[in-house]
């Protein structure tokens, strides 16, 4: 039986990597072959992927409201514009939790311009600029154009490190949430450069540096509300895990969004870390 994915493409259904994905959203075993073997008697040959997240979601919300939130992950951060929150600072928060120093949105000098570099990250005396490629619709690859741009900017600011206008940067990034083409991979390959995308490297990739850390996004939370959204964003509170950090009060008086809707939020929370 053949499903049509987000690009269109045709592929092989395959029942072990739903039940895959259900035990990395933290479903137990039992219920992760349950929804597999659920979601085989109701594909059929030609259906959408689109359509099968969503037979997939309406199982899991029935049984565990908390696992179909974390399944939906690549769904929360396809949210993550429409509800005023940048990918770039994404990255920078995930990159924090792994030891790095971040900046946004940093203006560089290079020996012929000047660039916005979306991400610098410094870990062990090396510093890296990161492009940051965001979609927010499903199917859409990162191509050979955006990899090209990289290293062109790269080389330039490189160049300027040379000529005494910038810092060094060690390496270039390219950071994406969706997949890369297979000639984006070859070029970054031959040039040095490092891609985390969807999946890429295998099991290596931003779900498992964001699911292995509980890093989730905030627009996970199924009980936000819009307004709230843009009050969260307004003060760069990104992560889950951020809003479990802090004080309610002083959330509270700072987004001047009501302690007792607060209080839902980290709630949710809660359940979705499991804590």
């Amino acid at each position: 039986m053949f499903v049509v994915n987000a690009s269109g493409e045709f592929e092989k259904f395959d029942s072990n990597k739903i039940k895959r994905t259900c035990l990395r959203a933290g479903a137990s075993n039992k219920l992760a072959t349950k929804i597999a073997r659920e979601v085989t008697k109701k594909v059929y040959d030609g259906i959408s992927t689109k359509e099968i997240l969503h037979i997939i979601l309406s199982l899991l919300k029935r049984e565990e409201p908390f696992v179909a939130a974390r399944y939906d992950l690549k769904g929360a951060i396809f949210r993550l514009g429409p509800a005023g929150f940048a990918f770039e600072h994404l990255i920078a928060e995930v990159l924090k939790e792994y030891g790095y120093s971040t900046k946004v949105h940093s203006i560089i000098n290079g020996a012929c311009v000047s660039h916005e570099v979306d991400v610098i990250a410094e870990k062990e005396d090396k510093t890296f600029m990161i492009e940051c490629k965001y979609h927010n619709l499903p199917g859409v690859y990162t191509g050979l154009r955006d990899v090209l741009y990289t290293y062109a900017r790269f080389l330039d600011l490189e160049e300027g490190f040379k000529k005494g206008l910038c810092q060094k940067f060690n390496q270039p990034w390219l950071l994406c949430n969706t997949k890369f083409s297979d000639d984006t991979i070859k070029y970054a390959n031959c040039k040095g450069i490092k891609l985390i995308g969807w999946n890429y490297p295998q099991s290596r990739g931003l779900e498992t540096m964001i699911e292995k850390k509980k890093l989730y996004p905030i627009t996970m939370l199924r009980t936000l509300d819009r307004d709230s959204q843009e009050k969260l964003a307004t003060v760069g509170l990104i992560l889950i895990i951020d809003l479990l950090r802090m004080n309610t009060k002083e959330l509270s008086e700072l987004t001047r969004i009501p302690k007792k809707r607060l209080v839902v939020f980290i709630n949710e929370a809660k359940g979705i870390c499991g804590i």
